[in-house]
C-alpha cells in the first residue's frame, strides 16, 4: 500500500492491508521532517532508516478482536490515513501431560507464580526509545518446532492457556543466542518459565528465552546479536528439552515467526523443521 500527499512529498511507502492475530509488520514513510503517527489508538514510534525514510513497528495481540484498525501518519500538519484489517487466525490444539504440582498451583507455589508474573510485567516497562538493533534478526536456535504460536493448550485434560511463543526442540545443552542486539531486563529462575532471559531491543520490542538449563547473562547487560545467552534445558514447566521463544511488542503478544518475516535475515526458514 502506498499513499501520498503529491505536492508535499509525505508518502506512506509500506503498510500492510491486513494482519493476522498475533502478527507484526513494518510501516515505512518517506518524509523530509519529523514524522508522528498512531495505530489502533496508540502512538507509533518512528525511527530513521535511510535518508528521508522512517520506519515504525505495528502489531496486534494474539487474542485481538478481528476487524479494522486505523493508522495515521503525520508530518507537521500533513496527515495520511489508512486502514489495516485484523484477521482471525486458525490456531491449533496442543495436548500436554505434566506433573500435577506444575499445573494445580496452591499455597506458596501460587504466591511465587504471582510474584514472578509481576516481576515480568515490571521488566517490560521503561523500554529504550530507539531501536537498539541495526542488523536483521536471527533465529536464537536451530531445531524442530514442537509447539507453534497461538495453540490452545490442553494440559492434563483441561484447557489452561494459549501458547504465547514458539517451542523449538533441541538436545539439552545446545547454545541459545540473542536474536539481536539489546539489553537484558530479566535473567532469573522462575517457577513456571524456568531459567529465563528477557531482552529489550528498543521501541517496546522484547524477546523471551524460557526453560534454559542455565544462563550466562545478567540484568542490565548490553548484549550483541548472536551472543550465547544460555543453554537449552527442561527447567520450569517443560515436558522435554526445548526453547520457548517469545516476542512482545508494546504489550502485544506476537508470533516470533512474524518478527522474522518482518525483520529477519534471509534464509531463516532453513533453520527450522516441523514436527512430523
Amino acid at each position: 500500500m502506498t499513499l501520498a500527499t503529491p505536492a508535499l512529498g509525505l508518502q506512506l511507502r509500506s503498510c500492510p492491508a491486513s494482519l493476522g492475530q498475533g502478527e507484526m509488520a513494518v510501516v515505512e514513510v518517506q518524509a523530509k521532517g519529523k514524522v508522528t503517527g498512531g495505530f489502533a489508538g496508540e502512538p507509533l514510534f518512528f525511527f530513521p532508516y535511510a535518508p528521508d525514510l522512517y520506519r515504525a513497528l505495528i502489531g496486534v495481540d494474539l487474542e485481538a478482536e478481528p476487524g479494522p484498525r486505523g493508522l495515521q501518519v503525520a508530518e507537521g500538519e500533513r496527515v495520511l490515513r489508512a486502514t489495516v484489517m485484523v484477521k482471525r487466525r486458525p490456531f491449533g490444539l496442543q495436548r500436554l501431560n505434566l506433573p500435577p504440582e506444575m499445573v494445580e498451583l496452591r499455597g506458596e507455589a501460587l504466591r511465587r507464580v504471582r510474584r514472578e508474573k509481576a516481576l515480568i510485567r515490571r521488566a517490560l516497562l521503561g523500554t529504550k526509545p530507539q531501536p537498539l538493533w541495526r542488523r536483521p534478526f536471527l533465529l536464537p536456535l536451530r531445531g524442530r518446532i514442537t509447539g507453534a504460536f497461538g495453540l490452545q493448550r490442553l494440559i492434563n485434560g483441561r484447557f489452561r492457556s494459549r501458547h504465547t511463543g514458539l517451542d523449538i526442540a533441541a538436545p539439552e545443552g545446545t547454545p541459545v543466542v540473542a536474536t539481536n542486539d539489546g539489553v537484558v531486563v530479566l535473567a532469573s529462575s522462575l517457577y513456571l518459565e524456568g531459567n529465563t532471559v528477557i531482552m529489550d531491543h528498543g521501541l517496546g520490542l522484547y524477546s523471551f528465552y524460557l526453560h534454559l538449563k542455565e544462563f550466562f547473562v545478567k540484568r542490565g547487560q548490553r548484549i550483541q546479536r548472536g551472543k550465547v545467552l544460555g543453554l537449552v534445558g527442561v527447567s520450569g514447566r517443560a515436558s522435554g528439552p526445548h526453547l520457548h521463544w517469545g516476542v512482545v511488542l508494546r504489550g502485544k503478544r506476537v508470533d516470533p515467526l512474524s518478527l522474522l518475516e518482518a525483520l529477519g535475515e534471509q534464509g531463516w526458514k532453513r533453520g527450522l523443521s516441523r514436527r512430523p
